[in-house]
């Protein structure tokens, strides 16, 4: 797959859990250069969601905000057994597709571009990133599928 855009689930060491930034960027490089500036725990571990298009990159990170447990602080969440059972169910239900029913009860929680993510079955590759990641690597090749 040739992606231009990613979300990404950039893990940090915490004391008790780990912590999971989920967002989205063109230049994964770049984005754990700033969160490494700013977060006080070790990057240990980054996956990416690939896409050439911006909108499947914008409708899926919404799906995951809005559909996983409460966050620990706005784009970081817990890294519990809850929210890796979370994670990994909303991920195989994008790719399979949700029911008919399940559209109809998120219909007042998701919206535009997330709404379009829950209407389509999909491909995405879930991918974990290789460390350390060089500012000329090729994301989707220096990374293994994950799920």
């Amino acid at each position: 797959m040739n992606s231009s855009c990613f979300v990404y689930l950039i893990v940090c060491d915490g004391d008790l859990f780990p912590y999971i930034k989920i967002g989205k960027t063109v230049n994964l490089y770049n984005r754990l250069a700033n969160i490494k500036t700013g977060c006080p725990h070790h990057i240990s571990h980054a996956f990416v969601i690939g896409s050439k298009y911006e909108e499947e990159v914008i409708g899926l990170e919404g799906v995951l905000h809005k559909l996983l447990p409460k966050s620990h602080k706005g784009e970081w969440y817990v890294g519990n057994s809850e929210f890796f059972h979370a994670l990994e169910a909303i991920l195989h239900k994008v790719n399979s597709g949700f029911s008919y029913d399940e559209i109809a009860d998120l219909q007042d929680v998701v919206t535009g571009p997330e709404f379009e993510i829950l209407l389509h079955h999909h491909d995405f590759e879930y991918r974990k990133v290789r460390f350390p990641l060089k500012k000329s690597d090729c994301v989707m090749r220096v990374s293994r599928n994950w799920l």
